[in-house]
C-alpha cells in the first residue's frame, strides 16, 4: 500500500437494477473535527462534507443572522423607490412587465398587489410565448406608451432587451429593470437597474431569482411607505418563485425561505389558498411541494395557456371566480402532462437513432412540437441520457426555437455565446437556456454544439452517478433525526436534501402501486421502515438482501405523519466492497468484526493488526489508517 492524498474515491462499480451506474460514497470525517453542538452527529458529518466550517458558520447556518441594509448593496433601489412612491401618490398607471414562467408570474403578482394597495394603478404586461418570445420587446413598449403609462418595471427580464430599452427611453418612459439574468457586456442605461451583479461580491443577495429581486424592492418600498408587507402575499410568492426557478438556497434566499415557508398555508391570498385546497396541500408546505406540484402548474399555464389566468387567480377577490380559475389551471396542467408524455416518447425514439460514441450534445428536432413543452422534454432527456440536450421546434414565424438543459459538466449559456453567429437570439443560465435559429442554420448549429461539447468534455463519463452524504442504519431514522434534518433545510439548489444509504437491508414486503411504483417494507438489525421506489423497474423478491440509497421524507397521507424512504437506487448486497484509490482497487470485507483490506497484489491489513504492521508516525501507517476509515464507510460501519 502506498501513501494517498485527499483525492480518492469510494465507489460501487455497478448497480444491478437501474440506469444509475455507480455510487460515489462520502469521504471520512476526522472525529477531532466534529463540533460539540446539539445537531445530530451524522448530520454534522453531512455538513462538514459540504465544506461548512463549524468554527465559523454552523451557528450562522442553523440560525442565520440578519441581512445587510438593502440600499447599501443596491444604491439604485433608492432612486427606483422614489419614482414608484411618486407614481403611487399621483395614482399613475405603472406597467409591470413580467414573464410567463413561475418566477416571472409570481414577481408580477407580487408588485401588482403591493403597488395597487399603495394607490397606483399597476397593470400586468406579459409577453406571448408564441408571438413575442421571451421578455421585454418593442411591441410591449408601444402598448405601454399608447395606454398612457410612463412608468414601467420589469421583473425577471429586461436586462438584455436593448431595442426595447432604447424605445422606452425615446418615448420618455421611466424604465426600472429588476432582473437576475446575465448582464450583457454592452447594455443600455435605464432609469434604474436593480440586479444581483450590481451588489458586492460577497453579498447575500447575489443568489436572488427574479421574484427575490421583486420581493427585495417590495420590502424596501414598504419600509419607505410604512406599509405592512404581511397585508399582501409577497412572502408566499417569494417562496414559490424562488423554488420554481431553482435559485440557490444560500444567503437571502435561505434566510427568507426558512422564515416564510412555514406560513404559506396561512396566506390571505384567496386564489393561492383555493389552489392549495384543490391540490390537497393542507399541511406545512415543503420545497418539494412547490417544486413538484405548485410550480409545474403555474408553468403549465404559461407554457400552453394564457399566463394571465394565474395572475387573475392570485389577484382576484371573488371566491367563486378563483375556484373556477383554479380548476381551469389544474385542467391545463393535466393537458400539459399528457402532451409532455407524448412528446417525450417521440423525442426518445429520435434520440436513440442519433446516439453514437462521439456524441456529447444531444440535439433533437421536430417541427410540430409545442414550444411550451420543449423545455420539460429537454430536462427529461437530460435525465435519461445524462448529456446536454437541446429540443427544437418550429415557431409560428418560421423560425425554430430551442430549449437546452445541461448538467454541471457544461455551461450552456457560454456555449450559446460561442454560437452567436448562427443564432437570431439566445439567453439563459448555465444549466438552462433558450435560443432562436433559422432553418438553414439548424444543421450547422447542431454540429457546432457537439464540437464545443467534444472540446470541453473530451473524456467525460456520462454514466449516472449518485453521491450519498452519509450511511444510516434503519433504527436511526426517527422523529428526532428528522427534526434535526429539517434544521439544515430548506432543501433545494446548492443545499440539496441529503442522500443516505443503508447496507444489508432485507426486503420484508413488496406492494405494487398504480403507475409502476412500488412500496417496500425494509428492515435491518436495528429496525424497519417503509419506502417508495417510484417508476420501479427493479426485479425484487421478498427476503432479498440489498443496499439502498434514499431520501428521508414525511408521508402526510390521510392526515397522518409517518416517516418513509424515497428510494433512489437499490443494489444487491455483497459482503465485499471495493475502494478505488489512485487507479488501484482494494477489496474490503468484515471477518469476526475485523475489517480486512486486500490490495491487488493480495497483501492484507486488518483493523486488528494495523497498529502492529504500520506505526502511526510513518507514511504507510497514515495511509493504512486512511484506508481503514474509507473501508468503514464502504462497509457501512461509519457514517
Amino acid at each position: 500500500m502506498s501513501p494517498v492524498n485527499n483525492q480518492y474515491r469510494i465507489k460501487v462499480l455497478k448497480t444491478d437494477y437501474t440506469c444509475i451506474s455507480k455510487w460515489l460514497l462520502p469521504e471520512p470525517v476526522i472525529s477531532e473535527n466534529i463540533a460539540n453542538c446539539s445537531l445530530n452527529l451524522t448530520l454534522q458529518k453531512v455538513l462538514m462534507r459540504r465544506r461548512l466550517k463549524f468554527d465559523m458558520n454552523l451557528d450562522a447556518f442553523i440560525n442565520p443572522s440578519q441581512l445587510p441594509e438593502i440600499e447599501d448593496h443596491f444604491p439604485e433601489i433608492v432612486k427606483a423607490t422614489e419614482r414608484i412612491k411618486l407614481a403611487c401618490e399621483r395614482k399613475e398607471k405603472i406597467a409591470i412587465c413580467g414573464d410567463y414562467d413561475a418566477d416571472g408570474i409570481t414577481s408580477t403578482v407580487l408588485l401588482l398587489e403591493l403597488l395597487n394597495c399603495l394607490g397606483a394603478n399597476a397593470v400586468p404586461y406579459i409577453p406571448s410565448r408564441s408571438e413575442d418570445g421571451y421578455g421585454l420587446n418593442n411591441k410591449m413598449i408601444e402598448r405601454i406608451y399608447n395606454n398612457g403609462i410612463r412608468v414601467a418595471i420589469t421583473v425577471d427580464n429586461g436586462i438584455a432587451a436593448s431595442q426595447a430599452i432604447n424605445k422606452a427611453r425615446n418615448l420618455d418612459i421611466d424604465l426600472i429593470i429588476t432582473d437576475h439574468h446575465k448582464i450583457p457586456d454592452k447594455h443600455e442605461s435605464v432609469y434604474a437597474l436593480i440586479h444581483p451583479e450590481k451588489a458586492p461580491n460577497e453579498s447575500p443577495y447575489k443568489y436572488l431569482a427574479g421574484v427575490g429581486i421583486a420581493y427585495m424592492l417590495a420590502k424596501f418600498i414598504s419600509r419607505k411607505t410604512n406599509f405592512n408587507l404581511d397585508n399582501v402575499s409577497a412572502k408566499e410568492l417569494f417562496c414559490i418563485g424562488t423554488v420554481a426557478d431553482m435559485a440557490p438556497l444560500l444567503g437571502a434566499n435561505r434566510i427568507w425561505l426558512k422564515e416564510f415557508l412555514p406560513k404559506i398555508n396561512y396566506t390571505n391570498n384567496k386564489g393561492l389558498k383555493n389552489l392549495l385546497e384543490l391540490l390537497r396541500l393542507n399541511y406545512a408546505i415543503s420545497t418539494d411541494d412547490i417544486g413538484y406540484k405548485i410550480a409545474p402548474l403555474i408553468n403549465a399555464v404559461g407554457r400552453i395557456g394564457d399566463p394571465n389566468l394565474v395572475i387573475d387567480l392570485f389577484t382576484n377577490q371573488s371566491d367563486q371566480y378563483v375556484n373556477e380559475l383554479s380548476k381551469e389551471c389544474i385542467a391545463i396542467n393535466n393537458q400539459r402532462r399528457k402532451m409532455t408524455e407524448t412528446i417525450v416518447k417521440e423525442a426518445i425514439d429520435i434520440a436513440n437513432n442519433e446516439l453514437h460514441p462521439k456524441l456529447r450534445f444531444l440535439v433533437v428536432v421536430k417541427s410540430d412540437w409545442h414550444l411550451g413543452i420543449i423545455g420539460i422534454v429537454a430536462a427529461r432527456l437530460l435525465d435519461k441520457y445524462n448529456i446536454p440536450t437541446a429540443i427544437i421546434s418550429e415557431g409560428g414565424d418560421g423560425l425554430f426555437r430551442g430549449s437546452i438543459r445541461s448538467n454541471e459538466n457544461l455551461k450552456v449559456n457560454n456555449v450559446l455565446k460561442e454560437c452567436n453567429e448562427l443564432l437570431e437570439s439566445y439567453g439563459g443560465h448555465a444549466a438552462a437556456a433558450g435560443f432562436t435559429v433559422k432553418n438553414e442554420n439548424l444543421q450547422l448549429l447542431k454540429n457546432k454544439l457537439n464540437q464545443i461539447a467534444l472540446r470541453e468534455l473530451p473524456s467525460i463519463d456520462f454514466s449516472k452517478v449518485i453521491k450519498p452524504d452519509a450511511n444510516l442504519v434503519i433504527g436511526q431514522i426517527n422523529k428526532s433525526f428528522f427534526e434535526d434534518l429539517e434544521i439544515i433545510g430548506p432543501f433545494g439548489m446548492k443545499n440539496p436534501a441529503p442522500i443516505f444509504w443503508s447496507r444489508k437491508c432485507r426486503i420484508c414486503q413488496i406492494f405494487k402501486l398504480k403507475g409502476g411504483h412500488s412500496k417496500l417494507k425494509i428492515e435491518d438489525d436495528t429496525g424497519s421502515i417503509y419506502g417508495i421506489k417510484w417508476n420501479n423497474k427493479n426485479i425484487l423478491n421478498v427476503n432479498d438482501l440489498v443496499d439502498i440509497a434514499f431520501y428521508i421524507e414525511l408521508n402526510k397521507w390521510n392526515n397522518k405523519d409517518q416517516l418513509q424512504l424515497n428510494i433512489i437506487d437499490i443494489k444487491k448486497y455483497s459482503e465485499i466492497s471495493y475502494i478505488h484509490v489512485h487507479n488501484k482497487t482494494y477489496k474490503c470485507h468484515i471477518d469476526n468484526d475485523n475489517i480486512i483490506i486486500t490490495n491487488q497484489e493480495g497483501n492484507t491489513v486488518s483493523s486488528e493488526n494495523i497498529s502492529t504492521l504500520y506505526p502511526l508516525n510513518t507514511k504507510k501507517g497514515l495511509f493504512a489508517r486512511k484506508m481503514l476509515s474509507i473501508a468503514e464507510i464502504a462497509l457501512g460501519k461509519a457514517a
